[in-house]
Formats: structure tokens, sequence, C-alpha cells
């Protein structure tokens, strides 16, 4: 996600709060600022399956040093709400995704120093699959819960992010004995489609008995970089009946027209949070584009709602209440590395209600059933 300091100050000197019409800059590989394309997009690529997954969560930390640990205990004010004994099941989709690997190589652009190699998609591999860690504690923690509460109404889905593959890796590395140059678009192609093959094996291997893998997530928030390739990616997708999930920043070029592109679900991040330069009126922005373009939105929180400063997480869930996002829209969740889990830790009592407020909202639409929206 397009989360740290340097890319947000350049969002906001880019981009005017009263209109996104002005191009969003950033630096490339090479040190130059570029431009977002607005070339046509690819041809339609058809009906796709559409995600089941109701409240999906983000989940950092596979790749960068330091990172949170994403234990079986890490995983259990995700997975489940405890209130006065009574247990009830949170999240029903856990997207895991990373942005760099903590030593100077990028999952996607502006992360880091180098782009990843083959090299560095494998140990983020490696990390997801680790017993213990990742798909495993989420596994084992689900099972727990289960012994407390019995089965969910819905498997847990997991969704798994595919490396930026970034122009400037020319020697990213061999598959079948060639040398993959990502200056050339089939190039890049293969490499994606090796990275979803290695997961859905592994996973399959894995023979997780409380998780399912349901699809994969285009890291790459934008279409200037990977547009020409991004709707063969899709169709693998789609022809291995998998789904395929993108979370723009606000107003990212093909929010409004991404079906040509493969996705199957699209969430509009409202980038409401992170500066006091976007007005409050921006959210009730966001909820009438989700409903003009019938896409989904992000609720967008990090560390700085600790300590009782939560209340633009607030003003999130009441402008969503009030358009009724909650009973039309699938949302994702944006926490940075693990606020949920220092919320649910925290012994101060206004992040005490404002966990339980959010958890609330997650509980009681968990107990919906079938609702219109999730075929939309």
């Amino acid at each position: 996600m397009m989360r740290n300091v340097f890319l947000w100050m350049l969002m906001l000197l880019a981009v005017p709060t009263t209109s996104c019409s002005k191009k969003y800059m950033y630096p490339d590989y090479d040190g130059n600022e570029k431009k977002d394309s607005t070339a046509t997009p690819p041809a339609d690529t058809g009906d796709v399956r559409k995600t089941a997954v109701r409240d999906l969560v983000l989940i950092y930390g596979g790749g960068a040093d330091g990172a949170q640990a994403w234990t079986k205990d890490a995983f259990y004010p995700y997975v489940s709400y405890e209130n006065n004994g009574a247990w009830d099941w949170m999240f029903d989709g856990f997207l895991f995704l990373e942005l760099k690997d903590g030593n100077g190589h990028a999952y996607t652009t502006g992360h880091a120093p180098e782009p990843a190699l083959k090299e560095h998609w494998e140990q983020l591999l490696t990390k997801y699959f680790r017993k213990g860690y990742a798909f495993s504690a989420l596994n084992d923690c689900i099972a727990d819960v289960i012994v407390k509460t019995g089965h969910p109404s819905r498997k847990r889905k997991v969704i798994v992010g595919i490396p930026e593959p970034m122009k400037a890796a020319t020697q990213w590395g061999e598959i079948d004995g060639k040398m993959l140059d990502f200056s050339k678009d089939a190039d890049r192609i293969t490499a994606c489609k090796w990275f979803i093959d290695q997961v859905k094996e592994k996973f399959t291997a894995a023979a997780y008995p409380n998780i399912e893998l349901e699809g994969f997530y285009w890291i790459a928030e934008e279409v200037e970089n990977t547009a020409p390739i991004i709707a063969s990616i899709g169709d693998h997708l789609k022809k291995g009946k998998s789904t395929f999930l993108w979370i723009p920043w606000w107003k990212s070029p093909g929010y409004d027209n991404y079906k040509p592109y493969g996705f199957s679900d699209v969430y509009l991040q409202p980038n409401y949070f992170f500066s006091d330069d976007v007005p409050y009126s921006r959210l009730q922005e966001a909820c009438d584009e989700a409903g003009k373009y019938h896409i989904n939105l992000e609720v967008e929180f990090d560390e700085r709602v600790l300590g009782g400063k939560g209340q633009k997480l607030y003003d999130y869930l009441e402008v969503f209440q009030q358009n009724k996002v909650y009973e039309t829209r699938k949302l994702a969740y944006y926490q940075s590395e693990n606020t949920i889990l220092k919320l649910f830790q925290s012994s101060n009592t206004a992040d005490k209600d404002l966990y339980k407020r959010l958890c609330e909202i997650i509980v009681k639409r968990q107990k919906e059933t079938a609702p219109a929206y999730m075929e939309k």
C-alpha cells in the first residue's frame, strides 16, 4: 500500500484536496518523476469470480525485518471477539502482503531502493508458509476458537499479494532455465504466473483445515507501471477460478473502469485518515464514488488512533453507517502493521471502546446471511 511517509508527502503535494484531475507523481527506480498512464485499458476479460469475503483485514509482515511476528496468539483479536464470555467470529478474509524485504528490496514501486528479485519472492513464500507463523498460525488460531464457539458459517479466506514485477529487474531470476528480464512484458507475466502457481501448490500441499486460498491481490496501487500485463494475469486467475482484488489509492486511474484489467473486486481508499489537509467531506465523496461505480471501500487507520485519539476512525465508521455501507459494500481494513492487536492489548478506556465499536460492526456483518452486495 502507498503508506510510507515519503509517498504520502508526494501525493499531498501533487493532488489538491478539492480536485483529483492532476496526475499523481512519484519517483521511478532511475530517480525520475513519472505520470500515471492515461492509455486505454485492455479488452474486458469477461465475468470473474467475485470474492466471498465481507470483511478483509490487511496483514503485513511477511518480509520486512522487525515487522509484527504473526504467530497464533497475535491473530486472536482478528479471528474472534470475546464480550462478557461470549465469542463471535471477526474477519472472514485475511490479505497477506508485503511492500519490502527489510534489506533494500521492494515488492512494489517506491518502498525500497532496489526491486525484489526471484530470490526475494521465494523468501516471501518461505515466510508465509513457515510452520507456526502466517498461514499456519492463522489456521491454528481458528482451530482454537472453533473449540470455544463452534465452526464459523463460512470458512475463513486467504488472499495473497502478488509482488509487482518492476521493469528495473532485468536479471530477475530463472524459470525453466530462462533468465527473465522485466523490461519485457512477457517475462513479467511469466513471473507473476509462476508466483501464483507456487502459492497454490504450496497451499494445497499444506492442507490447512480451517482456511482456504480464495485469490490474489495486485499490490501496485496504480496502473501506470503495469497496465499492459494486468489483464493477462487476471485471465490466468480467472481460468484458475481465483479472485483478483485491487485497492487503489484515492481516484487512482482505473478505479472507475477496473473490469478490463480482470479485477474481480475493487476497494477504493478514501485516504482521509492520513492527512489533516483532506476534508471530512472526502468520506461522503468516497461513499458516493463507491455507489456510482459499484465498488467497495477501505477503512483506514494506524497507530495514531491509540491513546484516545481515534476520532478519525470514528469518522469512517459513522459516515459509512449513515450511507448504509455496512449493508451494501464489502470492506477492506488497513490497520498499518498491527493496530487492531494494539487496541485489543491496550489498557486505555478509549482504546477499548474504539476496539469494541469496530468489533461490533464486523461481528454484526459476519452474522448476516448472503447479502445481495456479495454478488455485485
